[in-house]
């Protein structure tokens, strides 16, 4: 206990020799209390002792962007911890310091596109059981593109040689989120969802998000989160949201407790919320467990039971059963999800239900370096989904792994193939899908990226005299933040269609897709004007 007070008298101002209140000077040496700090954050969650911009570790002085880039390089470490064991996996004195150098060093910060697309969750994690600086905030948000595509049906998604098509999309989102204490918050969304284009028009305005939390004063041991509100879990591979259209979210409640600091427990149950389950009904109950062993490694097991589809039949439901392991080795991080699926659907020639009896799964490398002064990220995965005969000749899909069309980003960008299930065209199904899956990225600018990725498709299951091979999807994305609540994207992809659409549809044409998206978000916070305890 001596030693605890010693540490925290001698770590305020009034007693440090270095007055950390001082805003930093345009460059620092190693032996400044910033750099220290920064690089003993680094070594402790496993960051490169090289800078994000190839500032060496031995380097004579550092600027003030190589000390931006390298606390960014460490919130990203320290987010996913958070994350995944809660807070408190961070220690209290790591947050001081983390704290102290955000706060030097925000205007550097918000230049970087990995600090801008987290900012929101790094901010809160600083003090979220504090009292809310702000007891409200409202804003708008959303995004509104632009989109054409050839041989390919936008609305449905599907193959159509010869044909061309464009059309206007909006997802706009006004919010309103209330903090009356620090243990009570009260989140609202309205959305406005549609497009149109050619002779295609659709247009929903409805809740799209709407609960209250409350947590136990002081701590993270318990809270009830009970309204509309989407449920993401993972890498969303199972599930998550579908942010590039109208979202996904349940009627539901979900508890949470954490009895250990690394240790999180969620269970949940609701209903699919119309109108943006766009027409799939039914119930969701369940829990997701996830277990932070630190370093990077984190261990996540989840069942559910739903009963959500298009057309339900009587005694239909699927079980869900899957592992999440990750772990991190410097630059390197991987991550594999292996899923099992039981339940009852209906045979279409018996009239009864079969009982389901599915796999599938991803592993997932990505590997980050400095290449010629710029931030490069490689990625590699491989994903699974079986398929069966029964399912391809319509009478079963006992056989068939099926995961929702969610932000994952595995199976490309055009949405043309949107699950692992399988694809159509023409007359004939193809089930269950493998997916091979290479992909670069490339900070060209402080903030300006350049992505690509290569998918190729292959079948479990095919129709007699059908090709398995379904084609390879390649798609080019150029992000350009223009301030922090304002990024303009362009993307082009070309799907090349494989030996499958000749044999099912007589044509080999391949499908383009281009798209120009704004994203934003304006927002306003009132400060809070006095205590609430």
């Amino acid at each position: 206990m001596l030693s605890v007070i010693i540490s925290v008298l001698f770590s305020t101002p009034a007693f440090s020799v270095e007055n950390v209140t001082t805003p930093l000077p345009e460059t620092v040496t190693p032996e400044h209390w910033s750099w220290r700090d920064l690089d003993e954050l680094g070594r402790k969650y496993g960051v490169s002792p090289d800078t994000p911009n190839n500032a060496a570790a031995g380097a004579q002085s550092y600027s003030r962007r190589d000390l931006a880039a390298k606390l960014s390089a460490i919130l990203e470490k320290v987010v996913e911890k958070s994350e995944t064991g809660g807070r408190d996996a961070v220690p209290a004195a790591d947050w001081e310091k983390i704290g102290r150098l955000h706060q030097h060093l925000k205007e550097p910060l918000t230049e970087m596109e990995g600090y801008q697309a987290r900012r929101d969750t790094i901010e809160r994690l600083f003090s979220p059981q504090e009292e809310p600086a702000h007891e409200l905030t409202y804003g708008i948000k959303g995004f509104l593109r632009g989109e054409g595509a050839g041989n390919f049906r936008l609305p449905e998604f599907g193959f159509n040689p010869g044909h061309a098509e464009g059309r206007f999309l909006y997802r706009v989102i006004p919010y309103v989120l209330l903090h009356p204490t620090d243990f009570l918050h009260i989140h609202l969304e309205g959305q406005g969802y549609g497009y149109s284009g050619g002779s295609q028009y659709l247009g929903k305005y409805s809740l799209y998000q709407g609960y209250v939390e409350g947590l136990l004063p002081g701590t993270e041991v318990f809270s009830l989160k009970v309204g509309r509100q989407e449920l993401v879990y993972g890498s969303a591979f199972i599930l998550g949201s579908n942010s590039w259209f109208q979202g996904l979210t349940f009627d539901a409640a979900r508890v949470r407790v954490k009895p250990l600091p690394a240790l999180t427990l969620d269970l949940l149950g609701g209903w699919y919320a119309t109108p943006w389950s766009d027409g799939v009904k039914g119930n969701l109950i369940g829990g997701y467990a996830s277990y932070d062993f630190g370093d990077g490694a984190v261990l996540e097991a989840y069942g559910f039971n739903d009963t959500g589809s298009e057309e339900h039949h009587t005694g239909e439901y699927l079980n869900i059963w899957g592992l999440r392991a990750t772990a991190s080795f410097g630059p390197l991080t991987l991550e594999i999800e292996p899923v099992f699926e039981s339940g009852r659907t209906l045979n279409s020639l018996s009239g009864g239900n079969d009982r389901i009896n599915a796999w599938g799964g991803h592993a997932e490398a990505l590997f980050e370096a400095e290449l010629f002064g710029k931030k490069n990220s490689f990625f590699a995965g491989y994903a699974y989904g079986s398929g069966a005969r029964d399912a391809v000749d319509g009478i079963s899909s006992r056989g068939e792994f099926r995961n929702a069309t969610t932000d994952t980003s595995l199976t490309g960008d055009m949405s043309f193939i949107g699950d692992l299930s399988g694809v159509d065209a023409g007359d004939h199904h193809a089930s269950g899908l493998q997916i091979f899956n290479l992909g670069w990225g490339v900070d060209l600018a402080e903030n300006l990226n350049f992505s690509t990725a290569f998918r190729y498709f292959y079948a479990n299951a095919v129709g007699d005299g059908i090709s398995r091979r379904i084609g390879l999807e390649t798609d080019f994305t150029l992000t350009y933040a223009v301030t922090d609540n304002l990024s303009l994207l362009v993307g082009y992809d070309r799907f090349f269609t494989g030996k499958f659409f000749r044999d099912a549809t007589g044509s080999g044409a391949d499908i383009d897709y281009g798209y120009l998206l704004l994203q934003f978000e304006l927002s306003r916070e009132v400060p809070r004007t006095h205590a609430v305890k």
